[in-house]
Parts: structure tokens; C-alpha cells; sequence
């Protein structure tokens, strides 16, 4: 249970502050002068991040099934704390992709000790599919108070009925999300991205022994299979990147572009990432 928390904790200090990730906050980014929020939405959350690696646990000792979980009543119940202590400074994201996998998270290192990204990916897969309506109505009901989901919603012609009617699960939800806010597809239906991502991570640090190079690289790796961009960067050693990363980040900022939804998922693959290397 504490290795969870002490690597979520360290994952969403290295995905907010690493330096430089072009087009999304960082450490020395002047155009994000918030950073804190990140770190915040998640402590006014911790409760329920507890109840979490307590739930992931109790699956995988045969406690409860993972239908049993309430995975929707979670993520609602996180994103109600949050609101209700930091109001539009809360990063909802956050918790629509942290929840679900620190249950799965907790379930892995329960099962098999060591963290093995194949037993991850089956427990967040089965998890989200054997979710239920009540899941779904849970998620939907706290999002659709909000401006930005409401929209959304109402663009994709999600409403509770249809909800009921087409007996939609947590997965349909996110499948709508991702529509619109493009990194929640990963949760679902790409999580090779995800899985790619921490894989990038591993092998840069096992290079480089850099968890900052490391976090920019899986960034850089979601960015490139998510949006389609390409880069021609050899992260092997900061020194030597620093100033095209900087003139990267000026570019895509020029542009109009901003990238701080891969936040959430960066967290994701990161918190991923040092479970593994963690022994």
C-alpha cells in the first residue's frame, strides 16, 4: 500500500515539473504559472486514493470481484472532494485516469509482488469492462455539472437516459470523453500508448539513470502516438536537449498549441513506470 502512494506521489512531481516538455507545463514554463494545482488536486483526494489501493487489494485477495468494486462512485466521489476545496482549480483529469489505475496498480503488486505491466493492463481492462450502468451514472452525474463536460455531453447526445436505455458501462463513458479530450482514449481503447510510454521510461532511465530525461521521453512518446507529432530528438542526455526542447516548447506555444491534457496520462504511465523499477 505505501510503495502505491510514495510512487504516485513522486509520478505527479516528475509529470508536472520535468523540464522541458514542449507545448505543457513545466518547471520553468512562463506560460503555466499554476503548477500546483496538479499536486493539489490529488491531495484533496487522498482519501479516496487510500480507498483505492484498499479496494485493488481486496480483489486481488479474493475479498470482492472487481464488479464489486464501484469504480464509477470513486472517481465521483474524488472529483466532489476536489471541487469542494479547490473549485475550478481542480484538474478532474487527474482522478478520471488516476483512480482506475491505482486500483489495478494495487491489485498487481498485491497479486504478484513484483509489478508486471501485463498483469496492470489485464486488471484495468477487466475492471473497466465489467464496470455497470451504476459506474457510468456515477462518472456522468458529478461530470455534467461541469461547463467543459456538460458540453461534451451534450455535443455527443450522452444523457442518462441513453445511459439507462443502452445499459453503458464506465468504458462507453470514457470512450465518449476521449472523443473530445483525445488523451482519455488511452484508458481504453490505446493503452499500447500507455503501456509504450512506460516502456519508454524504463529504458531511458535504465540508460541514463535521469528520472527527469526519462519522464520527458515518455511525454514525448505520447505526444508523437497520440497527436501525430514528430520529433527528431536522441534523448540521451539533458545537457544536449535542453535548448531544442526550450525552442520546441516557444514554437508549439507560438502556435496556439498547448498539450497540458497529457498531464493526467503522463502521471498514469509514470506512477507506472517507477512501480516497475522500484524492486
Amino acid at each position: 500500500m505505501l510503495r502505491v502512494f510514495q510512487c504516485l506521489v513522486e509520478a505527479i512531481d516528475l509529470s508536472v515539473y520535468s523540464y522541458v516538455k514542449p507545448g505543457a507545463v513545466h518547471r520553468f514554463s512562463i506560460y503555466d504559472l499554476d503548477t500546483y494545482k496538479y499536486v493539489r488536486t490529488v491531495v484533496s483526494a487522498l482519501d479516496t486514493y487510500l480507498q483505492s489501493v484498499t479496494l485493488g487489494e481486496s480483489v486481488a485477495k479474493g475479498v470482492i470481484g472487481f464488479p464489486s468494486v464501484g469504480i464509477g462512485r470513486l472517481v465521483s466521489q474524488a472529483i466532489t472532494s476536489s471541487l469542494s476545496k479547490l473549485g475550478i482549480n481542480t484538474v478532474v483529469e487527474l482522478h478520471i485516469t488516476l483512480i482506475p489505475t491505482v486500483i489495478a496498480s494495487s491489485y498487481t503488486l498485491t497479486n504478484e509482488k513484483q509489478f508486471n505491466l501485463s498483469t496492470f493492463r489485464k486488471a484495468l481492462t477487466t475492471m473497466m469492462t465489467y464496470s455497470d450502468v451504476s459506474d457510468a451514472l456515477e462518472v456522468y452525474g458529478v461530470l455534467k455539472k461541469l461547463d467543459k463536460f456538460s458540453k461534451v455531453f451534450e455535443d455527443s447526445g450522452l444523457t442518462e437516459g441513453v445511459i439507462r436505455t443502452n445499459h453503458m458501462n464506465l468504458r462507453s463513458i470514457y470512450q465518449v470523453l476521449g472523443k473530445h479530450i483525445r488523451p482519455l482514449t488511452t484508458l481504453v481503447d490505446k493503452l499500447d500508448i500507455i503501456v509504450g510510454m512506460s516502456s519508454k521510461f524504463i529504458k531511458v532511465y535504465e540508460e541514463t539513470y535521469d528520472l527527469n530525461l526519462a519522464t520527458i521521453s515518455a511525454y514525448l512518446h505520447g505526444l508523437e502516438n497520440i497527436y501525430g507529432l514528430s520529433f527528431k530528438i536522441t534523448t540521451t542526455k539533458q545537457s544536449s536537449i535542453t535548448n531544442e526542447l526550450y525552442r520546441l516548447d516557444k514554437e508549439l506555444r507560438s502556435k496556439g498549441l498547448n498539450f497540458n491534457d497529457m498531464i493526467p496520462i503522463l502521471c498514469t504511465s509514470t506512477l507506472l513506470s517507477l512501480l516497475t523499477i522500484e524492486k
